[in-house]
Formats: C-alpha cells, structure tokens, sequence
C-alpha cells in the first residue's frame, strides 16, 4: 500500500524503450553511475526497476534493484529533494522488497551516507534498518616494515584454505560471529552458506591467499582476500576471529601474514570494509597503514519467503 502524498502516483515496471530514463532518474546526478548499468543489457533474473511519473508524465522517481552474490540484492533509489520525494521512494523501497525474491534475494542492502538524514528516513519508512556505519578503508602501500610485523604468538599457525573443506570453513566462519562487533546480528539474517557463496563470488579466489589461522591446532580465525579487477585491487573480503583467538595478538600476526603474501601484487591497494564500533578491529588496520576513504551507512531489508 502506497504512502499518501499530495499527489495520488503508481509504480510501474518500465519497459525496454523507457530502461534508459529510470535508472537516470536512480542516479540523479551522477552520469557515470548510471552508464554503469545503461551500458549493459537488461536481465530480468539480475535486477528489477520500478518507477513513478510526475503529473507531466515524466519520470520522476526510481528504484533500481540489482543481484548480489549470496542471495542478497543492492537497491538505489532517486535521492530525495522534499517529503513527497520520500514517501515516493519508501514506497519503491517496499514495492522492490516485497519482489526481490524474484531475484532469489533472502536480503536487500542498501549504503547511504550518514549525513543525508532525509535519505537515512526514506530508507527507514520503506522497511529498511540501520546495522552500522561501515569505514571503507585502503592500503596504497602494500610493504609493511619490519618493525611493524608482529611475532608468531605461541601455538599459532596458518594455512592456505583447501577448496574442497567447505563444510569446515562454514563451521569457523559461525565461530567468528560470537560476539563479534561488525555490523552484529547481520550473519544470522542469512544461511552461513549464502554468505561463504556471497564471498567466494567476490572478485577472482585464490586458496593461497585465503587463510585459515589455527590455535593449538584448532581453527580460530580468517582471512579471506581477493582480487577484484574492475577495481584493480585487493579487497579483504571476509577477516574474522573466534573468541578464544581475540585478545592474543592473533589477528595482528594474521593481518601480517595476509599482507605479506600480497604486497607484491603491483598497481594494486588493499581495501576493506569495517563496522566504525569494532574500535580493536579499526585500530588493527589503522596501525598498519589503512586509512578511512569514505563513510556509508549501511542498511538491510528483510526478504519474506
């Protein structure tokens, strides 16, 4: 059910001949975004668009709703200029969410930047919630010094993931959301499979460089790290520790290691995503030379099956 507004309005899909418009009217502003998606072929399995005509006939507002791996979607929406833009787009918000399982989507996210209040209220009336601010962090310079690389603590060791022990790094991953401080309560919005399919269909895998930190002899913490060419860099997909690793100068030497395998990758920066209140997390980067590139508010709605 729409949200009254001054103006009465109806959500439609835009056919071939208006595609070009809508997603236009998505990235209101922003060209180059929106040739991102124009310039590629529409797919019914990989996005739905949904949008609203102006009393002119024009469109005026839209919602564009795109596949993601690990059963989740991403949905942009016209920024809004006033009240009426908003419940416009709450309504495209709730209308795109309650089709995403047409997407095979258990989830819809969306990132908006934490200071545009009237976009963070557009999201919240069409059924989204906030689950952190995530600092999008890069490494420009891979080497790390000597005098920053930290000592093997006492009865660890890493090795490089085995492709075929899928089961077992699911188990760990679920290890490494007990209590965790990023973005908490979000890993079990999800099948602990949907998420490891969400990981590996991030950029290009390579098992040397996802890593498997053992703790006398038991698997307490990762790190994943994958090439994502469109961006030309390294982006730490997935970095996470048990309980009974955290606290230990584990996941200092992890990072160290991780590092260590990638720093000759040429051209290349390392990025990552964290929660702003995992301060032990924030810390760890920022001593190894990562620095906050941008900020984004991060939100989820829930798909009903």
């Amino acid at each position: 059910m729409n949200l009254p507004t001054s103006e009465p309005f109806e959500i439609f899909s835009p056919k071939a001949d208006l595609r070009s418009r809508a997603i236009a009217a998505v990235f209101a502003g922003s060209q180059q975004r929106a040739t991102r998606y124009t310039s590629r072929a529409a797919d019914r399995n990989e996005e739905l668009l949904f949008a609203i005509c102006d009393s002119s006939g024009n469109i005026s507002n839209a919602a564009l709703l795109t596949r993601s791996p690990g059963r989740t979607a991403m949905i942009f929406v016209t920024p809004p200029q006033n009240k009426t833009d908003q419940d416009r787009g709450a309504a495209l918000i709730r209308r795109a969410i309650a089709t995403a399982k047409e997407l095979d989507a258990a989830l819809v996210q969306a990132l908006v930047e934490p200071m545009r209040s009237d976009e963070l209220c557009m999201f919240a009336a069409g059924g989204m919630n906030p689950i952190g601010i995530l600092a999008y962090l890069e490494l420009s310079h891979l080497r790390l010094k000597q005098d920053v690389r930290s000592a093997v603590p006492t009865g660890v060791t890493i090795r490089p993931w085995k492709t075929n022990d899928r089961r077992s790094l699911e188990e760990l991953l679920e290890a490494t959301y007990v209590d965790s401080l990023d973005c908490p309560g979000l890993a079990q919005m999800r099948k602990t499979s949907d998420i490891l399919d969400g990981h590996i269909n991030t950029g290009i895998v390579d098992p040397k460089k996802w890593l498997i930190v053992e703790v006398d002899g038991v698997a307490s913490g990762v790190s994943l790290m994958s090439e994502i060419p469109l961006s030309k860099c390294i982006e730490v997909v997935y970095f996470g520790l048990a309980p009974n690793a955290r606290g230990r100068g584990v996941g200092r030497f992890l990072l160290d290691y991780a590092l260590g395998i990638v720093q000759d990758c040429s051209n290349q920066s390392v990025a990552l995503a964290c929660d702003e209140v995992n301060l032990p997390a924030m810390r760890l980067y920022q001593s190894r030379g990562f620095a906050v590139r941008l900020r984004r508010s991060a939100l989820i709605g829930r798909v009903e099956s």
